[in-house]
């Protein structure tokens, strides 16, 4: 007999035992005599209700306990090369989005090689004094072979020859003008790319965590400068059991149970599995296995730990 039904007889046998009390002592034993059809009654009634609405099949929850939280993104900036930090206008806590500036060295120098490079490879003027040229030369050559399609010999072979040999030079130096352009143009991108690592910007979206130098510090190369959390989402690290990996995929849905008293939760944060180690496991068969859940308040921080309520994938009958 199943909870239910054993549940639904319990309350029939209630029911008959009020009414056995209100009737009178005279009409008692039809009220007995009706008790056995109520219960047979009551169980039809149970198992029509369970036809009509098939039971739904839910996944055990997996719970792990002491996870722990880290950062979902983290990283310290410093500069590609030394200088002296020309510009710094954050504060620790402000929020910043991907690409924007964050901090820059004094860079007139290389800003002034970068000018210099950009106006040579824009500079059109050793092009078209080429091109101006092989028109001439290939004019002149032309004018003497008609010279000589109207009369053979007016214009000595030599000469034609000469002619012809200008026009290939013109030709060449033509396209020695646009190998240098390119040259030039391959020189100005160097110069910008030197120019850009007088530069940070910022690699994600977050915010500024700690400042480690400040405006007309010496700097030297891979100095941290700027230290950037992203804390839109965290990850969540535990050892899982071997024998419920086979359950858990990449997508499963996740909980994570922090005493609200410490992160001001109204309700878990949910998320979803990011990883389950398939390689390797420890000796107390156990593989790692890491979620991603959102933390759109930042109310889950770095360093602290959580019970991982993950919910697997149901087993194929």
């Amino acid at each position: 007999m199943s909870h239910g039904l054993r549940n639904l007889c319990l309350q029939a046998v209630a029911m008959g035992h009020r009414a056995w009390c209100l009737v009178p002592r005279v009409g008692r034993a039809h009220v007995w005599t009706s008790l056995p059809l109520l219960l047979i009654a009551t169980a039809a009634t149970f198992a029509w209700t369970e036809a009509a609405q098939p039971a739904q099949k839910t996944a055990n929850v997996i719970a792990l306990e002491n996870c722990n939280i880290k950062a979902w993104k983290e990283v310290v900036l410093g500069f590609d090369r030394p200088g002296i930090l020309g510009k710094l206008d954050l504060q620790e806590g402000d929020s910043v989005k991907a690409g924007d500036f964050l901090a820059s060295l004094k860079d007139d120098v290389a800003r002034a090689a970068f000018d210099v490079a950009r106006i040579q490879a824009e500079s059109e003027v050793e092009i078209v004094y080429s091109e101006l040229a092989s028109e001439v030369a290939n004019t002149e050559h032309l004018m003497l072979l008609q010279g000589n399609l109207k009369k053979a010999g007016t214009i000595p072979e030599l000469e034609v020859t000469r002619a012809k040999l200008n026009y290939d030079k013109a030709i060449a130096e033509l396209n020695k003008a646009k190998h240098n352009r390119e040259v030039l143009v391959g020189k100005r991108d160097e110069a910008k790319a030197q120019l850009d690592t007088f530069r940070l910007e910022a690699p994600f979206d977050g915010y500024i965590t700690r400042l480690h130098l400040v405006t007309g510090a010496s700097v030297k190369q891979g100095d941290a400068v700027i230290e950037l959390v992203d804390t839109s989402k965290v990850k969540v690290e535990g050892q899982l059991p071997v024998r419920d990996a086979e359950r858990v995929r990449k997508g499963n849905p996740v909980k994570i149970k922090i005493d609200a008293s410490v992160t001001g939760a109204a309700a878990d944060p949910e998320g979803e599995i990011l990883f389950v180690d398939t390689a390797k496991a420890t000796p107390q068969g156990r593989v790692r296995v890491v979620a991603e859940v959102k933390n759109p308040k930042n109310l889950i921080r770095a360093g602290q730990t959580a019970t991982l309520l993950i919910t697997p994938a149901e087993k194929s009958d």
